[in-house]
């Protein structure tokens, strides 16, 4: 797989949840895949576009990361041995089949490594999970994500749960049309693209 650098975009978190959008963090996995989280400075890239982190816990993340780089890159590796295992799990279950055990083996470490971090609080009177740089450190963007990953597995919305049918691409997402048939990751880039090919294949065959 190669690193690749990447500026995110909000067009670039269209999977419907942000367990979906890290793994859409590598592109083209029909084809070359590519890997945007070249380093954690690229993760932090990534979850400042995502609605789940707040801006003073990225900021402290990119603190920690300046003061310890080889724990930062530990970090990575350990939130893209995630992402892969949850990939795996997740094109899976959109074929209809059960994920792999080593797949689930990671997700369950991480899952169990996440409520080791999290701290039960009162928001507005009601309980919710949390998760901070003081306790997670460097793993906090992999923290929280694993907390959606793990609801998301036992959602009903995955039976909306899609892979992208254009070239080059690969992403997943939740379908939330209304007659369910949706069949590109966005309209706006894979669809017209498909359309395009479609269009120009016509004309090859019409010739």
């Amino acid at each position: 797989m190669r690193l690749e650098h990447h500026a995110f975009q909000p067009a670039d978190l269209v999977g419907g949840d942000p367990a979906l959008d890290l793994v859409n963090t590598v592109t083209a996995r029909d084809n070359e895949p590519r890997d945007w989280l070249d380093d954690y400075a690229a993760l932090l890239r990534w979850a400042r576009q995502a609605s789940c982190f707040s801006r003073t816990d990225l900021n402290a993340l990119e603190a920690l990361q300046g003061e310890a780089p080889a724990k930062a890159a530990a970090a990575l590796a350990r939130c893209k041995s995630l992402r892969e295992a949850l990939c795996n799990a997740l094109y899976a279950l959109a074929n209809g089949k059960a994920p792999g055990s080593a797949d689930l083996d990671v997700i369950d470490q991480a899952r169990l490594a996440a409520s080791k971090a999290a701290r039960l609080v009162s928001r507005r009177s009601r309980l919710q999970t949390e998760w901070s740089p003081q306790r997670s450190g460097l793993d906090l963007i992999a923290h929280v994500i694993t907390a959606y990953a793990i609801e998301l597995l036992k959602d009903a919305r995955l039976d909306r749960l899609r892979v992208c049918d254009g070239h080059d691409c690969g992403w997943v997402f939740v379908d939330t049309s209304k007659n369910g048939r949706r069949r590109w990751c966005d309209m706006a880039t894979c669809g017209n693209v498909a359309k395009a090919r479609r269009f120009q294949q016509r004309v090859r065959d019409g010739d």
